[in-house]
């Protein structure tokens, strides 16, 4: 019983998951991972590396475009 608990887990496959999971993702939930990318750009205590890595995903959500608005409902 004991050897079942120290079973690695089965791999992902990180890419077509983080696909699937931002095709069932509503619009707010879209947003608002956008919004905390754009607060870390303008966070001045945080790393290079870190804005980099929050610029990037920010593209992969749609850019300007990820921000979503209770008008465009």
């Amino acid at each position: 019983m004991a050897d079942n608990l120290r079973e690695n887990p089965p791999q992902r496959d990180i890419a077509g998951d983080a696909a699937q999971e931002k095709a069932n993702q509503a619009p707010e939930e879209i947003s608002n991972q956008a919004r905390g990318h754009k607060a870390n750009l303008n966070n001045p205590n945080t790393s290079e590396e870190s804005k980099q890595n929050s610029e990037q995903k920010l593209k992969e959500l749609g850019g300007e475009g990820a921000f979503f608005s209770m008008d465009q409902k």
